[in-house]
């Protein structure tokens, strides 16, 4: 009663399943719920390009590692675009969720879902700590939080999502909406003023004469610049800033969670998304530009693009950096919506545990979300709560699974001839292509940084999704009933009742008379251990024994457990076809606490015989009072 009165006051109380089809969200909450972490790597993704682009080779012209980060930034938006078309064909064909994970099944086969739910899976875990993390970054650069207590700060976050999520679906999105709205808002105002400051003359310098960064290279030096150098930091620099296209398949996981037309309003969502996104990461590179900004430690880029646009120490400044930081925060919660339905659906489908696959209390995926704030928390334990060690790691899973599900949706269109959809062809065949390639690039570029690990991770997930799956299907198999056989007659068999005592007590007595009602050959089973304590029962047994024989194992090396096995296995070969049900009696203590005062040898026992077959294990329980 304790444990459900915290728990309802943790989580709240239990919803009906009539209500699911409620609990779904409208365009706005779903937003907010399923865009924040897509929206919040804004915060992060144009510093990864600048601190990419700002080598020892680049470094003495910062306006040209600045000005460099512009056509990175626009290759990776029109990526953005053809990943987000992509994704809103995803949700039009496979409207019930699932998203690459379906894609691939449905068209690549199992190998392909496998890798891809692998990938997406990561890419969740991994997800939940950058954000938590950046986070802490953003509170860092404000100087109210210490970095040295960036883990703690981060769990605690961590903690707090997964609280909320518990809750429910409707109330976390609720909860979220606020600060992502302002988000926005803030975004807007800080876009709109600095773009007004660069137009009216504030700024010195002309972003439609940005070709003044290139003249600021003096001409004998682009030789030492205009080789392949120059590209591999290129590259690098896109790689990093791919950090932007993170949480965009989150949409595509989650449909069922949107009102009906479910598809429609996911695909409305998307779109918004997308338009946002990319409006405000472009924004911020522009500004990097414009005012000279080049990565420093301890703060982050958009708290100098902040700085520089709304002036140090002010209202809209600080309002910026903890909006922000609630922002990162929230985008965790793209993770514990996206990975817990991806989760069910695996499980639904036998790769993953089927716990994964029940609804909880709230008609949220309980075990999923709870399983997902573990894990994401022992990542930014292990890696420090640092951004820019997490960022690579997850890079590689998020454009694997964008690749894949392109090319299913290309498989599905020759497969399906739907209308238009040599178009739609086109545009999954570029799509994967464009992706494919940064894959690779992203895996060779990143691979010392971490992306290894993914690398080796992937394939170790997706032989355990096959472990799972072959277990079920063993189990299946085994339990399965005869093909043509309605039933059989039962075999006659003996039925052997052993009642485990180890001293006479008010805790005893009911298992004798019960196991008395179950067959006559009923015997009590001691293990001596005590020899002065074994003569005391004996002496009680006459009186308090129930009319059952007591037995008496010697033990010469006080174990209680091998002497009791050994003559469970004699009892049964007594007879042919014999059944042996053992009865252990057991007190229940009224506070938890009270378990450690008393040894748990009934535990073991029931452990080890529930390993061996044809055994039948029973405990009668006595409760005792204060």
């Amino acid at each position: 009663m304790m444990w459900s009165s915290f728990k309802k006051l943790l989580i709240g109380e239990p919803l009906a399943s009539s209500r699911e089809k409620h609990e779904r969200m409208a365009i706005p909450i779903a937003l907010s719920v399923f865009a924040s972490d897509a929206l919040s790597s804004t915060a992060y993704a144009t510093q990864e390009i600048l601190e990419a682009l700002n080598v020892e080779m680049l470094r003495s012209y910062p306006l040209l590692v600045s000005f460099l980060s512009i056509p990175v930034a626009l290759f990776i938006t029109l990526l953005l675009a053809v990943v987000i078309i992509s994704y809103r064909q995803v949700i039009k064909a496979y409207d019930d969720g699932g998203g690459t994970y379906q894609v691939a099944r449905e068209n690549l086969g199992p190998t392909a879902s496998h890798i891809a739910g692998s990938a997406l899976m990561i890419d969740y875990v991994l997800t939940a700590a950058v954000s938590v993390s950046a986070a802490v970054d953003a509170l860092t650069s404000m100087g109210w939080v210490e970095h040295a207590n960036a883990v703690p700060w981060a769990i605690l976050f961590l903690s707090v999502i997964t609280l909320v999520n518990l809750r429910g679906v409707k109330e976390s999105g609720a909860l979220f909406s606020i600060p992502a709205y302002i988000f926005i808002l803030t975004m807007a105002t800080l876009l709109g003023k600095g773009a007004f400051m660069i137009f009216s003359g504030q700024v010195p310098l002309d972003l439609s004469n940005g070709i003044l960064a290139a003249t600021e290279v003096p001409p004998d030096a682009w030789k030492s610049l205009l080789n392949w150098s120059l590209l591999l930091i290129l590259v690098k620099a896109f790689s990093h800033g791919c950090a932007a296209l993170t949480g965009i398949e989150a949409i595509s996981n989650g449909v069922r969670a949107f009102k009906e037309p479910a598809a429609e309003n996911a695909n409305k969502t998307m779109t918004i998304m997308g338009v946002i996104l990319a409006t405000i990461f472009l924004g911020i590179t522009i500004l990097a530009f414009a005012f000279k900004i080049i990565p420093v430690e301890l703060e982050t880029t958009v708290s100098q693009v902040g700085r520089a646009v709304f002036g140090n120490e002010t209202f809209l400044y600080y309002l910026l950096q903890i909006i922000t930081a609630l922002i990162l925060i929230f985008a965790a919660n793209t993770s514990f919506s996206g990975f817990p339905r991806l989760a069910s659906i695996m499980a639904r489908d036998g790769y993953l545990p089927r716990q994964l696959m029940n609804l909880g209390d709230r008609l949220v995926f309980t075990n999923g979300i709870i399983f997902l704030g573990f894990i994401a928390a022992v990542m930014v334990w292990f890696y420090g709560a640092d951004t820019h060690a997490l960022i690579p790691l997850y890079a590689v899973g998020v454009f694997l699974s964008f690749t894949l599900a392109q090319y299913g949706m290309c498989k599905y269109h020759l497969k399906n001839k739907e209308k238009n959809w040599k178009r739609s062809l086109y545009i999954n065949a570029f799509g994967a292509t464009v992706t494919g390639i940064a894959t690779l690039i992203l895996g060779i570029e990143k691979f010392f940084d971490g992306a290894w690990i993914v690398i080796v991770t992937i394939p170790i997930i997706v032989m355990g999704f096959r472990a799972v799956k072959n277990h079920y299907e063993s189990v299946a198999r085994q339990l399965a009933l005869p093909v043509g056989q309605i039933g059989h007659e039962p075999q006659p068999f003996e039925h052997s009742v052993l009642v485990l005592v180890s001293s006479l007590h008010q805790g005893t007595i009911p298992a004798l008379e019960y196991g008395r009602t179950l067959s006559s050959t009923v015997e009590a089973v001691h293990v001596e251990l005590n020899p002065e304590q074994t003569a005391n029962l004996i002496k009680q047994w006459e009186a308090w024994g129930c009319g059952v024989p007591l037995t008496v194992l010697k033990s010469p090396y006080r174990s209680i457990t091998e002497p009791l096995l050994d003559y469970i296995d004699e009892v049964e070969a007594r007879h042919e076809h014999n059944l042996v049900t053992v009865i252990i009696p057991e007190f229940v203590t009224k506070r938890f606490w009270h378990n450690i005062l008393h040894n748990q040898s009934a535990l073991l026992i029931k452990t080890l015989l529930n390993l061996r077959k044809g055994k039948i294990v029973t405990t009668v329980r006595h409760y005792l009072d204060e």
